[in-house]
């Protein structure tokens, strides 16, 4: 049979899938090396204390390229809320004919039994937040990533049960799930720094259902319970 306009147009363009992968896993690795190198230089010698013309020298990259990857400083240092916001959307995106709160409980345990980076317990993790404790450039960040992630929460959850975006339930739910994961946290980072050593994620867990125990007794009678 003779070959057709669109199979020679898609013959022609496939050379072209493989270098697109490989540019694209060189830029994630580019990003993680810049968060690395940064990270390192901001526990070693405080937030305030490095520029990102330093993290730029330390990379090897320009300071355009920094900014390129990470439009304000602090960027550098959070550098995984868009993966937090991923994994709560893809749990509400499947969570079949469970209730919203429900797999996001669902979710929480999951990342506890596979003993996720976003619960882990450690000494390192807690010089991390240290160095977000002693900066109040990096305080005022996380209360804006907090009130961030409450009014997408609650975006996600309206879109989950098909309700108003400004659903006030969702805005609920979501606030006392967020306000619920951030005194868990807290609560066994002060553990893990008492006891010098990793600490079973599972102390932070049982805080945190006492959150969803809340968030479902505050859903009952809507789509999110």
């Amino acid at each position: 049979m003779p070959e057709t306009d669109r199979q020679r147009e898609g013959r022609q363009r496939a050379p072209s899938a493989k270098p697109d992968g490989l540019r694209e896993r060189k830029k994630r690795e580019t990003r993680q090396l810049i968060s690395n190198i940064a990270t390192k230089l901001f526990t070693e010698r405080g937030f305030e204390h490095v520029t990102v013309d330093d993290v730029a020298a330390a990379a090897n990259v320009s300071k355009m390229t920094v900014f390129n990857y990470f439009p304000r400083k602090e960027d550098l240092f959070f550098d995984r809320s868009d993966d937090v916001q991923q994994l709560l959307r893809d749990a509400l995106d499947s969570r079949g004919r469970r209730s919203p709160v429900a797999a996001l409980r669902a979710l929480a345990h999951e990342l506890v039994e596979q003993r996720h980076g976003f619960v882990k317990m450690t000494p390192g993790i807690a010089g991390f937040w240290k160095v977000v404790a002693d900066s109040p450039a990096l305080r005022a960040r996380t209360r804006e990533i907090s009130e961030e992630l409450e009014r997408d929460l609650g975006r996600m959850l309206a879109a989950s049960a098909g309700a108003p975006e400004g659903d006030p339930i969702a805005r609920l739910v979501a606030a006392l799930l967020v306000g619920a994961w951030r005194v868990a946290f807290r609560d066994a980072l002060h553990r893990q720094r008492s006891a010098r050593a990793a600490i079973s994620p599972e102390v932070f867990l049982e805080l945190l259902d006492h959150g969803f125990t809340a968030a479902s007794a505050a859903a009952r009678g809507s789509p999110y319970a």
